[in-house]
């Protein structure tokens, strides 16, 4: 009999949790397994091959997602159901009221401190706990959950590998920064790293996918230490990026916003960029963004703290950023709240940048691909199933 198993986040989409959605989808589907997503984004286009392979599967979805919807209450399915959880360890409402057969939580959160009432939830909840990185799974440990899967997110090597040098850009040094726009992604360190950077360097061009859905989350930006503000939306309803960082001394020719890109365009663009600057404050999960900069064979300038130090585990394959001062709790924040966060300094950022423009990180971008080599989509689903014995 085919195993089933649910996935209860929406696949699809150009989010980190649509990206691994859909990678579990394939990656069950190529098993021969029968994978039931509570929804499925409205943006998802199958390729002709993605199409073959899941459609199939189409009919079963329908059934199930039919029978979610018309269900009061509870929902009880004999199968298990993969249940996204964020910071404080619990499932969005509608899944909140699917009981598969076990529950099986998927945890990436940014906070140590999580409130007992939660944690007491999730033990009674779900039969194991996958973490998004070790450094989630070693705060879980903590809080006394025995049933712990470290299992780390894959990168889609068919698309994010080495190759020619993408053009347009001409001699531009260009330095890249992705995810979404937030104090926690550590964006407002880049730009002030690159305004530094670039007194030095005027031909430097620094490339941004910073786009973000959530006003509030961008907001976030305004508690930066460096008080640079946060960008406004320009009148087709799009963060004008240029625009702030043109306030804050930046030539509008140094800047290239991306906005909202496709993730099937990414590896073309991330291989016009000779290096990637990730100084966030914290990473429930392992970064998707820096994983394919890395795949992609574009040396990787990452903060030494939280989930990044997956990616910093094997000895110069990216370039770390050791100095982590405490990060300031924000209006609000309990005691503690953002432990092991960490805060980097532009002047080591700039330092990173330096070696790479003279040159002198040469097999660093080789490094890091070979080391994300090991990391695909397949791979580490692989790895997830056999840890919860569905092989």
């Amino acid at each position: 009999m085919r195993r089933r198993f649910g996935i209860g986040w929406q696949v699809g989409g150009t989010t980190g949790w649509g990206v691994y959605g859909l990678s579990l989808m394939l990656r069950g589907a190529e098993r021969g397994m029968i994978p039931v997503p509570v929804y499925v984004s409205r943006s998802f286009a199958p390729d002709p091959i993605e199409a073959r392979l899941l459609a199939p599967l189409a009919k079963h979805w329908d059934i199930e997602q039919r029978f979610f919807d018309l269900a009061e209450g509870s929902v009880a399915v004999d199968y298990p159901f993969l249940v996204g959880l964020g910071n404080d360890l619990r499932p969005y409402d509608a899944v909140a009221r699917i009981a598969g057969a076990p529950n099986v939580g998927v945890a990436f959160f940014e906070y140590r401190d999580i409130a007992a009432a939660d944690v007491a939830f999730a033990r009674e909840r779900f039969a194991a706990i996958v973490a998004g990185s070790s450094w989630n799974a070693e705060v879980l440990a903590d809080l006394g959950f025995a049933n712990v899967v470290a299992c780390p997110q894959g990168v889609d090597l068919t698309r994010f590998h080495p190759g020619p040098r993408t053009g347009g850009l001409g001699d531009r040094f260009v330095v890249f920064s992705g995810g979404k726009l937030e104090f926690r992604k550590g964006q407002d360190i880049v730009v002030e790293a690159f305004r530094r950077f670039h007194a030095r360097h005027p031909e430097a061009l620094l490339v941004t996918a910073w786009h973000n859905h959530w006003d509030v989350s961008v907001a976030s930006l305004e508690c930066s230490p460096h008080r640079l503000g946060a960008p406004k939306r320009g009148a087709d309803g799009a963060w004008d990026i240029s625009g702030w960082l043109s306030g804050l001394g930046l030539p509008r020719d140094a800047v290239l916003d991306l906005g909202e890109v496709p993730h099937a365009a990414m590896p073309r663009l991330l291989r016009a960029c000779d290096v990637g600057v990730f100084p966030n404050r914290c990473e429930g999960g392992t970064n998707l963004v820096a994983m394919e900069c890395m795949a992609c064979g574009v040396p990787a300038i990452l903060s030494d703290n939280t989930g990044h130090r997956d990616l910093l585990a094997r000895p110069g394959a990216a370039l770390a950023l050791r100095t982590q001062r405490a990060v300031a709790p924000q209006p609000g924040d309990p005691p503690g709240f953002l432990a092991d966060w960490g805060e980097s300094d532009p002047d080591e950022i700039v330092e990173r940048l330096e070696t790479v423009f003279a040159g002198r990180a040469a097999g660093l971008g080789a490094a890091g691909a070979a080391f994300l080599a090991e990391w695909s989509w397949p791979r580490q689903i692989d790895a997830l199933f056999a840890a919860l014995g569905w092989d």
